[in-house]
């Protein structure tokens, strides 16, 4: 019989869901642009190594342990932390981090829903030069441009062009727009992002933008109601049916001119850049962002698995589809942007004009323009686009309520729809900044600041309690109590030396190397740059309180007491009763030395073995 507590005692119905449910989790929105716009920006191939080695060495491992250990116990994001008291706060800053990341989802949210409703017109807006928000500089299909408007644009004379809107007259005198600027950017800078001039200027505020607001977050607050029961259902749609539509448009975008040219881009790869440290420090952030150890949701899925689920086979499968869907979906915006390369006659470097954030939003439109009866097509391809939003904003608002409901487990016992209705509402008010003409600088500087230096703090930590406090010879018997098999040597070894060292540099280098975000050429003030590292000293404070806290109210000389704390509690048990007696057992034998546990860690050798009957063969 498995143990079960208020917040995971519902269940994945079945494995396929609980597969389908770490797709979803890893397979969000931001991946259609997040690996794209880092490898244009890292040069191509170059980059593409780099994030497969550590996707495969660094992320997977500690991908594994937070599902095995979650599931082993039974316990989510806060009280997972019986593994080690002192650290408990962690939970605290997995809230805030997801909090901040909930917030942001939902506009990336509204400018897809946005690009829906407009798929419905007889003409897309995007497709042509003939809008009010439209510039001199406009390119659009078939069109050979004007030379001598051009040239007098490269001239600033730009008096005559009284359609511009200010932000659009501020971006012409970029030195980026001495080119023609394809139709599908200027519809994502001046119609969909209204942008204004810089962070200072927020300008007005979309009425409509608000109203998707409020449509999509009560959308995601839907799928939550039943926790995983409606999450999983939900997730078959939103996981799958994406990849299904990007494939037939890269079919369809390797029938044009200059597909070829943006694949080859996308894989050339130049060695020399794998000594940047810059581009190793962007692979290892995004491996972590894109599978998501540190964000807390791996433990909440972990928690709502049976007992016996193999989450190993399930963490290889997850991490398997999602590499190759974000190297084949930045294989698809490269054959895109080669096709807009080759019709607009420059260089693929410079097709970008609005910074390699927007990549996906201005690839996948053009794209589709090429296709018979393009409407349709975009209403259905924006409709796909959406449900791997509301993944991300799931996925991020989920481990934030499980947090809640099992610090407060007799307050909120029963309460799930009143507290889910308070956190969507927060929510949604504290994402109305976005929904303004600065609103993508604001996007631009949460998602540049949060989950990055805050999560691979959150990382180490735990590769320290796993690999040196808790132990992965503990480990190595509980995946054998629950999967009847070793604990994999490869995860031993990363968790417990390769993961720390690199953890530690990556940390210390990408520090150093701190470059502040911006959006094409345009640069953050120093005061914007000083909100961004509020929001990770907002992650990071929770941690360093708590601990403070706890230390405190205990008793005893500090050493005992940071002893005690980081020791795992009477509490930490695994899900199913009967293997509790053997848990119990195997804990009189399991204080190891620290050079005993290092030999384990080393060497896989000298562990507490299980064999098929049940009995514990002591260390060797």
């Amino acid at each position: 019989m498995e143990n079960t507590n208020s917040a995971s005692s519902v269940k994945w119905t079945s494995r396929l869901e609980f597969v389908v449910a770490l797709l979803g989790y890893s397979i969000g929105m931001p991946e259609f642009w997040r690996v794209p716009y880092l490898t244009y920006r890292n040069g191509g191939g170059s980059f593409i190594i780099a994030y497969i080695l550590l996707m495969l060495v660094c992320g997977l491992p500690l991908y594994f342990l937070e599902l095995a250990l979650s599931q082993y116990s039974g316990k989510g994001p806060w009280r997972f932390w019986d593994i080690c008291p002192l650290l408990r706060g962690v939970s605290i800053a997995i809230a805030v981090i997801n909090g901040l990341s909930g917030v942001n989802a939902a506009i990336l949210e509204v400018w897809a829903f946005d690009y829906f409703v407009n798929s419905f017109k007889t003409v897309l807006p995007w497709a042509n030069c003939d809008n009010d928000w439209n510039t001199p500089v406009c390119h659009k299909d078939g069109s050979k441009g004007d030379t001598a408007m051009y040239a007098s644009i490269n001239n600033n004379n730009t008096s005559n062009y009284n359609i511009m809107n200010n932000a659009s007259s501020t971006m012409l005198n970029n030195s980026a727009f001495r080119h023609p600027v394809d139709s599908v950017n200027e519809f994502w800078l001046y119609r969909i992002l209204r942008i204004s001039d810089g962070f200072d200027h927020l300008g007005s505020i979309s009425v409509i933008c608000v109203i998707y607001l409020l449509v999509i977050r009560i959308l995601s607050a839907f799928s939550m109601v039943k926790s995983v029961k409606s999450i999983g259902k939900v997730m078959y749609v939103t996981a799958l049916l994406p990849v299904c539509l990007i494939l037939v448009i890269w079919i369809r975008a390797l029938t044009l001119p200059g597909a070829t040219k943006g694949m080859l881009y996308f894989v050339s790869t130049d060695v020399t850049k794998l000594a940047n440290t810059q581009l190793w420090t962007e692979a290892a952030f995004q491996a972590f962002m894109t599978l998501g150890p540190g964000w807390g949701g791996l433990m909440m899925i972990g928690a709502h698995n049976k007992f016996k689920t193999n989450c190993f086979r399930a963490s290889i499968i997850s991490t398997s589809a999602t590499l190759t869907f974000g190297l084949f979906n930045g294989l698809v915006v490269f054959s895109v942007l080669g096709v807009m390369s080759e019709e607009i006659g420059v260089p693929i470097k410079d097709v970008m004009t609005s910074g390699g954030f927007s990549i996906g939003f201005i690839a996948y439109p053009k794209a589709l323009s090429y296709f018979p009866l393009p409407q349709l097509w975009c209403v259905i391809f924006y409709l796909v686009i959406l449900l791997p939003g509301l993944d991300v904003m799931v996925v991020d608002t989920e481990p934030l309520l499980m947090v809640l409901e099992e610090m407060f487990p007799k307050a909120l016992n029963n309460r799930r729809v009143s507290l889910l209705a308070i956190v969507s509402m927060v929510m949604f008010l504290l994402s109305l900044p976005l929904a303004t003409q600065g609103g993508v600088y604001i996007f631009l500087l949460v998602n540049w600041y949060t989950g990055t230096w805050s999560v691979t703090l959150i990382c180490l930590a735990e590769c320290v309690i796993f690999g040196w406090i808790y132990g992965t010879h503990r480990i190595d018997r509980d995946v054998r109590l629950m999967l009847n098999r070793p604990l994999p040597a490869i995860v031993r070894f990363s968790i417990a030396f390769i993961m720390p060292v690199f953890l530690t540099c990556l940390l210390f280098i990408s520090i150093f190397t701190y470059k502040p975000p911006t959006f094409g050429e345009y640069h953050y003030p120093v005061y914007a740059r000083a909100i961004g590292w509020g929001f990770i000293l907002a992650a990071i404070f929770p941690i360093i309180i708590f601990c403070v806290w706890v230390v405190k109210n205990e008793e005893g000389t500090l050493c005992n007491r940071l002893k005690r704390l980081s020791r795992h509690t009477e509490k930490w048990l695994p899900a199913c009763e009967k293997v509790e007696d053997i848990h119990r057992d195997t804990e009189q034998l399991a204080n190891y030395t620290w050079s005993q546990l290092f030999w384990f860690n080393l060497t896989g050798k000298g562990g507490l073995v299980i064999n098929k009957s049940r009995e514990i063969v002591p260390m060797l």
